[in-house]
Protein backbone atom coordinates (compact mmCIF):
# COMPACT_ATOMS: atom_id res chain seq x y z
CA UNK A 1 0.00 0.00 0.00
CA UNK A 2 1.06 3.54 -0.70
CA UNK A 3 -0.33 6.69 0.92
CA UNK A 4 0.39 9.52 -1.54
CA UNK A 5 -0.97 12.89 -2.66
CA UNK A 6 -4.13 12.44 -4.72
CA UNK A 7 -4.15 13.14 -8.43
CA UNK A 8 -7.11 14.22 -10.57
CA UNK A 9 -7.66 10.67 -11.83
CA UNK A 10 -7.92 9.43 -8.21
CA UNK A 11 -10.81 11.82 -7.54
CA UNK A 12 -12.53 10.86 -10.79
CA UNK A 13 -12.21 7.15 -10.01
CA UNK A 14 -13.66 7.48 -6.52
CA UNK A 15 -16.45 9.76 -7.74
CA UNK A 16 -17.52 6.89 -10.02
CA UNK A 17 -16.88 4.04 -7.53
CA UNK A 18 -17.56 5.56 -4.10
CA UNK A 19 -19.22 3.41 -1.46
CA UNK A 20 -20.78 6.66 -0.20
CA UNK A 21 -23.07 6.86 -3.21
CA UNK A 22 -23.93 10.47 -3.94
CA UNK A 23 -21.95 11.77 -0.95
CA UNK A 24 -18.75 12.05 -2.97
CA UNK A 25 -18.71 14.07 -6.14
CA UNK A 26 -15.53 15.56 -7.51
CA UNK A 27 -15.71 19.29 -6.77
CA UNK A 28 -14.74 21.84 -9.41
CA UNK A 29 -12.38 23.29 -6.78
CA UNK A 30 -11.67 22.86 -3.09
CA UNK A 31 -10.06 26.22 -2.35
CA UNK A 32 -10.79 29.73 -3.61
CA UNK A 33 -8.82 32.85 -2.67
CA UNK A 34 -9.97 36.41 -3.41
CA UNK A 35 -8.82 40.00 -2.90
CA UNK A 36 -10.96 43.10 -2.45
CA UNK A 37 -9.37 46.17 -4.03
CA UNK A 38 -10.53 49.77 -4.36
CA UNK A 39 -8.66 52.39 -6.37
CA UNK A 40 -5.43 50.42 -6.20
CA UNK A 41 -5.64 49.78 -2.44
CA UNK A 42 -6.05 46.27 -1.10
CA UNK A 43 -8.93 46.29 1.37
CA UNK A 44 -8.59 42.64 2.29
CA UNK A 45 -8.09 39.07 1.25
CA UNK A 46 -10.16 36.00 1.95
CA UNK A 47 -11.06 32.60 0.79
CA UNK A 48 -13.19 29.52 1.03
CA UNK A 49 -12.32 25.89 1.67
CA UNK A 50 -14.96 23.38 0.63
CA UNK A 51 -15.55 20.73 3.31
CA UNK A 52 -18.27 18.75 1.52
CA UNK A 53 -20.65 19.59 -1.33
CA UNK A 54 -22.78 21.81 0.95
CA UNK A 55 -20.44 23.14 3.69
CA UNK A 56 -17.37 25.34 3.60
CA UNK A 57 -14.98 27.29 5.82
CA UNK A 58 -14.66 30.95 4.94
CA UNK A 59 -11.88 33.27 6.08
CA UNK A 60 -10.88 36.84 5.45
CA UNK A 61 -8.57 39.48 6.77
CA UNK A 62 -9.15 43.17 6.18
CA UNK A 63 -6.40 45.76 5.79
CA UNK A 64 -6.22 49.12 7.53
CA UNK A 65 -7.50 50.66 4.27
CA UNK A 66 -10.85 48.91 4.79
CA UNK A 67 -11.61 50.78 8.04
CA UNK A 68 -12.69 53.99 6.29
CA UNK A 69 -14.94 52.00 3.92
CA UNK A 70 -16.49 49.42 6.26
CA UNK A 71 -20.13 49.92 5.23
CA UNK A 72 -19.26 49.41 1.56
CA UNK A 73 -16.98 46.47 2.44
CA UNK A 74 -19.79 44.80 4.43
CA UNK A 75 -22.25 45.29 1.57
CA UNK A 76 -19.87 43.82 -0.98
CA UNK A 77 -19.02 40.84 1.24
CA UNK A 78 -22.67 40.07 2.08
CA UNK A 79 -23.65 40.27 -1.60
CA UNK A 80 -20.73 38.07 -2.58
CA UNK A 81 -21.51 35.51 0.16
CA UNK A 82 -25.15 35.30 -0.94
CA UNK A 83 -24.28 34.97 -4.63
CA UNK A 84 -21.40 32.53 -4.15
CA UNK A 85 -23.30 30.19 -1.81
CA UNK A 86 -26.29 30.12 -4.16
CA UNK A 87 -24.09 29.37 -7.20
CA UNK A 88 -22.18 26.60 -5.43
CA UNK A 89 -25.12 25.11 -3.53
CA UNK A 90 -23.52 25.85 -0.16
CA UNK A 91 -25.95 25.81 2.76
CA UNK A 92 -23.48 26.17 5.64
CA UNK A 93 -20.55 28.60 5.85
CA UNK A 94 -18.31 28.44 8.91
CA UNK A 95 -15.78 30.96 10.21
CA UNK A 96 -13.59 31.14 13.28
CA UNK A 97 -12.94 34.28 15.32
CA UNK A 98 -10.52 34.63 18.24
CA UNK A 99 -12.67 34.91 21.40
CA UNK A 100 -10.91 38.17 22.32
CA UNK A 101 -11.12 39.84 18.87
CA UNK A 102 -14.10 42.17 19.31
CA UNK A 103 -13.81 43.76 15.87
CA UNK A 104 -13.80 40.32 14.25
CA UNK A 105 -16.84 39.29 16.28
CA UNK A 106 -18.71 42.43 15.15
CA UNK A 107 -17.72 41.81 11.55
CA UNK A 108 -18.91 38.19 11.59
CA UNK A 109 -22.23 39.33 13.04
CA UNK A 110 -22.63 42.12 10.45
CA UNK A 111 -22.02 39.56 7.70
CA UNK A 112 -24.90 37.40 8.90
CA UNK A 113 -23.00 34.79 10.89
CA UNK A 114 -24.22 33.59 14.29
CA UNK A 115 -22.13 32.13 17.10
CA UNK A 116 -22.47 28.37 17.35
CA UNK A 117 -19.83 27.18 19.81
CA UNK A 118 -16.46 27.74 21.44
CA UNK A 119 -13.53 25.81 19.96
CA UNK A 120 -10.86 25.21 22.57
CA UNK A 121 -7.24 25.72 21.47
CA UNK A 122 -8.35 26.24 17.86
CA UNK A 123 -5.73 28.97 17.42
CA UNK A 124 -2.85 27.16 19.11
CA UNK A 125 -3.02 28.26 22.72
CA UNK A 126 -6.12 30.45 22.20
CA UNK A 127 -9.78 29.61 21.84
CA UNK A 128 -11.99 30.73 18.98
CA UNK A 129 -15.70 31.09 18.41
CA UNK A 130 -17.25 29.06 15.64
CA UNK A 131 -19.54 31.32 13.62
CA UNK A 132 -22.01 29.88 11.12
CA UNK A 133 -24.01 31.41 8.28
CA UNK A 134 -26.83 29.22 6.97
CA UNK A 135 -28.50 29.70 3.62
CA UNK A 136 -31.07 27.94 1.51
CA UNK A 137 -30.28 26.61 -1.92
Amino acid sequence: MEFRPAQEYDLLYVSEHSISGECFKEPDAIDWVYALEDEGKILGVGGVKLMNPHSAWVWFSLSDHAKSRMIAVYRILVTWLETWTAEKGITRLMASVDVDFEEGIRTATHLGFHRESRMEKFLGDRDAWLYVRLSEV
